[in-house]
């Protein structure tokens, strides 16, 4: 009939199954039957914390490292079939840095089939003796519908407490800057993404290292 609306869709999706995979390195997720839609959550790791540093007869603390990255994605392809093989890199957080060591950076979290996506890692801290050192930078994300930038590690609010990870975006926790005390080594940060805390001062000479990065994560969901 000329003029009559299009009735609306009635069409209900239902979700089918969920896959998380906390394991770090490269993973593979089945596509389930009856598959039509996926929703892709990926995290970069966070970095991790630098060491304290001992210059002649003072010891410094430290900055913390940067949260990693989230993004977002969903996937609708006419060509999914049931058995399809996502391929995953889960990236391992950067670890803290022993006594007069830098954090390591963490790594990127990645889905390289059947499409590219990248939930980029926190940078480890750097060590330093000077108080207006920089922090590291949050990991960025690509490709997602929704990209979110983890936090940048904190610097060290002073010459004898470590500065606090990054948060993970939309994720973990950063671990929290080693206090003045005699047991002053960072704190790890919390999974999906948190950055590990900086180092802060042990007491007379004490060496003390930066908190761990956390580890990333992936969640797929599929709907049919």
């Amino acid at each position: 009939m000329i003029g009559a609306a299009k009735a609306a869709s009635t069409r209900q999706y239902q979700l089918l199954a969920t896959t998380t995979i906390t394991s770090t390195g490269s993973q593979n997720a089945t596509i389930p039957a009856g598959t039509l839609f996926m929703e892709i959550e990926m995290w970069g790791a966070g970095g991790g914390g630098a060491g304290d540093v001992v210059v002649g007869r003072t010891t410094y603390s430290q900055n913390g490292g940067a949260g990693g990255a989230y993004l977002k994605k969903t996937y609708q392809s006419s060509t999914l079939q049931s058995g399809d093989t996502l391929t995953f890199t889960v990236g391992a957080g950067g670890a803290g840095g022993a006594a007069t060591s830098a954090g390591s950076a963490g790594a990127d979290t990645t889905l390289s089939s059947p499409i590219s996506l990248s939930a980029g890692a926190g940078g480890g801290a750097a060590t330093s003796n000077a108080v207006g050192v920089s922090p590291p930078s949050g990991g960025s994300a690509s490709g997602g519908d929704t990209n979110t930038s983890g936090s940048d590690g904190n610097g060290r609010p002073s010459n004898t407490v470590g500065g606090d990870g990054g948060d993970g975006a939309n994720g973990g926790a950063g671990g929290d800057g080693g206090p003045a005390s005699s047991s002053s080594g960072g704190g790890n940060g919390t999974v999906p993404g948190g950055g590990g805390g900086g180092a802060g001062v042990g007491g007379s000479l004490a060496e003390r290292e930066g908190g761990d990065g956390a580890n990333g994560k992936v969640i797929v969901k599929y709907y049919g």
